[in-house]
Formats: C-alpha cells, structure tokens, sequence
C-alpha cells in the first residue's frame, strides 16, 4: 500500500478539522460532493490531480504536505509559480548530460551576478540611509 494511501486521508481530515469545517462546507466550497469528500478523508478513493491541487490551494499547503512527503504545511511557492517551475523541469527532462552540465556552470554565473547585485543593492541602499540622517 502507497504511503499516500495512509496519510492523505489523514490530512484532508486533519486540515478539515484544524479550519472548523464541516464535510459539507467544504465539500460546498470545493465543488465536489460531501460523500466524495468522505470517501478521501476515509482513503477509500483517492482524489485526481486537479482536485488535490485544489485541496492544496484552499488550505494554502504543499502537494507534498498533502502526500506526507514532508511535515511542513507551509507552501513556499504559489500555484502559479510552482507551474512556471514544472514548465522549466519539463524543458530540461530532455537535455543531454553535456547540456544538463552547461545549464548547472551557467546557473552559477546567475547566482553570482545575483549576489553582486544584491549587495551593490544593500551597499547603495544603506549609504543612502547614511546620507538622510546625516542631512536629517
């Protein structure tokens, strides 16, 4: 049996009770039935994708919290952001090692260029702090 198949039935049922919501607010505020609702908190049927997608959404949680891949409720990404990150894992599932080595080198000049900018950033930022109390 999946780990799935024990645990997110917990969740959902965990994360209902946690916002005070009966089965049939949420199964009203999610667009499915109370007895479909029952039967995934009961781990007889499992919900599709989008409809976990959905569940993740309204309590503001990681598809992974939801599985039990990880402890942490906390999502760290919007749904939108998480499908711009899929478009890109998609786009490099096909490279060749040769390709996948160049996108790793050239994502280290990025991060690079990045930390420069941050601290030219805070540099700039905190001499213009300077100068307003000084004139202050």
């Amino acid at each position: 049996m999946k780990k799935s198949q024990h645990i997110l039935p917990q969740r959902l049922k965990e994360l209902r009770k946690e916002n005070n919501l009966s089965q049939y607010k949420l199964a009203e505020e999610l667009g499915v039935s109370r007895g479909l609702l029952s039967n995934y908190e009961q781990g007889s049927r499992e919900p599709d994708f989008n409809t976990l997608m959905l569940i993740a959404d309204y309590y503001c949680v990681s598809l992974d919290y939801l599985m039990g891949i990880t402890n942490v409720k906390q999502r760290f990404l919007s749904t939108q952001e998480q499908n711009e990150y899929y478009m890109i894992f998609e786009d490099i599932a096909g490279l060749e090692k040769e390709s996948l080595n160049e996108l790793k080198k050239y994502i280290d000049l990025l991060k690079i260029r990045d930390d420069l900018y941050r601290t030219e950033n805070k540099k700039l930022s905190e001499s213009t702090s300077k100068n307003n109390i000084e004139a202050g």
